[in-house]
């Protein structure tokens, strides 16, 4: 909606509007980190399977790889998503908040224990990605080249456009 009713609002509310959803998203992403937070320290977790956790963090490449693949076929050349793009989707698109909300209804949903392993894989998932590659994911954007001063590609003219 931010496309359609955005320059219509004056400037003031303008910055209103904008800091209001900031502060709202704020919130609720200072939400969620304290109900991890407080999962982690309370719950019972089962870490027997740590393999699990692996293959969760491993698995997530073989689908954002050909969905690009087949999203490229259909767009033109300069439409395309590059390939560092791509690599920058893969590394730092494996955390939310979601996952962790579906995971706690896992416990509900399933026969006991299993959902026990899903919260637990979900929460080290989550954690491991915020953490490490969240934290990562500035310098491994600089080292791709997909941020800085270099951009003057279509798809950077075509976002700065959005914006």
């Amino acid at each position: 909606m931010k496309h359609y009713t955005f320059s219509n609002l004056s400037e003031s509310a303008q910055t209103f509007t904008a800091g209001f959803f900031h502060l709202i998203s704020s919130l609720a992403e200072t939400f969620v980190f304290i109900y991890m937070g407080v999962d982690i320290a309370i719950e019972k977790h089962s870490w027997s399977h740590v393999g699990f956790i692996f293959f969760s963090v491993v698995s997530f490449s073989p689908n954002v790889f050909p969905c690009a693949y087949i999203v490229n076929y259909f767009r033109s050349q300069e439409k395309q998503i590059p390939d560092t793009h791509q690599k920058a989707l893969w590394f730092a698109g494996l955390r939310g908040a979601m996952a962790f909300a579906l995971a706690l209804q896992s416990v509900h949903d399933l026969p006991p224990g299993v959902g026990r392993v899903i919260v637990t894989t979900t929460t080290a998932i989550v954690v491991l990605t915020v953490l490490v590659i969240g934290g990562a994911t500035s310098t491994m954007l600089e080292k791709l080249d997909v941020v800085g001063d270099n951009h003057d590609g279509p798809i950077h003219a075509e976002v700065s456009k959005m914006l």
